[in-house]
């Protein structure tokens, strides 16, 4: 049976939910290894959720965000109500990790570790029901689809999923930071991650007389050159951000200069006025060096996820949590955000809240095809939901 706070050392709870409920969790967690779903087609996964939940004392609410799930633990006494999140898409990715439950669906994969924040927060769903008889208030488990590029979190905001909803965290296996080990920060902890599309047209012809046309890829070429200067010469250098070119697409034949390069990227910032700035510094950059190469430029910019923030009263309740939980010596301070990008964000600007990353050590970098991690964090996250609802509940 697991323990509730009050008396529970470092570790015990975690040791609490790998007795009673590890098994589960890592099967839970490899069953949707092998069967990764993409964006917001996560039905399977929904379900293997679902059989996961099925006995529970909690009201279930399917078809959120279309194949998202919201449930509902109600505690023995009135109180606040705490939102814990997890996200259950995969990447379009190809796996190379020679696991025995690697994916069966060629292509695809679960890079960013999902599939184990699902089965944690499943884990966590368990050992809260069994404490059902001593919470003061309500915990509402929100497993999401569609993180990766799909916006799963704002849809589910716009579908009232966060109504009552008075504090919510979530967690994110993280890689570098040691195992076991937790931190976060206040204030941004994820960057604003926004996309761009750029086409540059110039005047096709015959390779061997590039004076006849002009070329928009030496024109592109010039561009992605200039668009660097812009975090280099026009961001202030203690302000984070990224410009980055992640697709050149040109040309069909290896002596004939095509007439339209078609361009891709990312821009990452921490701050509102780097986001603003950044578009129309873009635009005018693009189309200046491409008209002084006899070309023209037109940008399709589109503002997706915005900068995850933290709450600092949600930071020091997760940080306390945590110590608790594990000892003040596997806890820390983030000293600066990731410019890495997460739709959790949707969530923290309705309500206060933590992002937290969950050490996993020196493994494969999220999103390459060899990311796997050690299956002992999968109790000690789930315990941490639990410390997280816990403490949230009490403040």
């Amino acid at each position: 049976m697991v323990d509730v706070a009050g008396g529970r050392g470092a570790g015990e709870l975690s040791r609490d939910i790998e007795r009673d409920f590890g098994e589960k969790i890592v099967a839970l967690r490899r069953a949707i290894h092998r069967e990764p779903e993409l964006g917001f087609d996560t039905a399977k996964t929904a379900r293997k959720v679902l059989d996961a939940l099925e006995g529970l004392p909690l009201e279930v609410e399917t078809g959120v965000a279309q194949n998202g799930l919201v449930a509902t633990l109600r505690g023995a006494r009135s109180g606040p109500t705490v939102g814990l999140r997890a996200d259950m898409d995969a990447l379009p990715i190809l796996e190379e990790t020679g696991l025995d439950f690697a994916s069966g669906i060629e292509g695809k994969m679960h890079a960013c570790g999902h599939d184990a924040h699902t089965a944690m927060l499943v884990g966590a769903a368990h050992a809260l029901c069994e404490m059902r008889d001593r919470l003061s208030g309500t915990v509402r488990f929100f497993f999401q689809p569609a993180e990766e590029g799909g916006g799963g979190g704002k849809v589910m905001v716009e579908e009232g999923a966060l109504e009552g909803v008075e504090r919510v965290f979530a967690l994110h296996l993280w890689p570098g930071l040691p195992f076991g080990e937790v931190s976060t920060k206040a204030g941004p902890i994820m960057a604003a991650a926004d996309k761009f599309e750029l086409e540059v047209r110039g005047t096709g012809g015959h390779g061997a007389m590039p004076h006849l046309g002009a070329d928009p890829i030496v024109a592109s070429a010039q561009v992605i050159g200039a668009l660097q200067s812009l975090v280099s010469r026009e961001v202030d250098p203690t302000e984070p951000a990224v410009v980055t070119v992640g697709r050149m697409e040109a040309g069909s034949a290896f002596n004939v200069i095509p007439e339209v390069v078609r361009l891709g990227g990312t821009v990452r910032s921490v701050s509102d006025g780097v986001r603003k700035m950044l578009p129309e510094r873009i635009e005018q950059l693009s189309r200046g060096v491409a008209a002084g190469m006899r070309c023209e430029a037109d940008l399709d910019y589109t503002f997706s996820y915005p900068v995850t923030e933290n709450d600092g009263d949600s930071v020091r309740l997760a940080l306390k949590a945590a110590s608790e939980l594990f000892g003040k010596e596997k806890v820390s301070e983030a000293r600066a955000p990731s410019m890495g990008g997460e739709d959790f964000a949707f969530m923290l600007r309705e309500v206060p809240g933590a992002y937290v990353w969950l050490g996993v050590g020196d493994v494969s970098g999220l999103h390459t095809p060899r990311f796997d991690f050690d299956e002992a964090i999968l109790p000690m996250g789930a315990a941490l939901h639990v410390a997280l609802a816990e403490r949230a509940l009490l403040a």
